[in-house]
């Protein structure tokens, strides 16, 4: 059942809100400008759907744990070497009188 979840996230999303807007619409007897603003809601949310499913698959699945630290400083040394290599191909600045 989880991975049905993960496998259709706009599934679920959509029908949280369409319960959502046929809850307001008949139960609390809202106008176009509540439901408009829903659908904005809807549409952020999708959004954060779709940049999540982005964000996991460039970073790929990571068997790590997030505490820990050895991980964390191997990690942050690559970065470190990154930008030194970064800066290194840099031009120098130059300074405006």
């Amino acid at each position: 059942m989880r991975n049905w979840f993960a496998r259709h996230p706009y599934t679920i999303t959509s029908g949280v809100f369409i319960g959502l807007l046929l809850f307001g619409w008949r139960g609390l007897g809202w106008g176009e400008r509540q439901i408009g603003f829903a659908l904005l809601l809807y549409l952020l949310v999708t959004l954060g759907v779709r940049l999540d499913e982005i964000s996991r698959s460039l970073g790929g699945k990571l068997d790590r744990t997030a505490g820990d630290r050895d991980a964390v400083v191997a990690q942050l040394r690559e970065i470190r070497a990154l930008l030194q290599r970064i800066e290194a191909r840099l031009p120098q600045a130059k300074r405006e009188e």
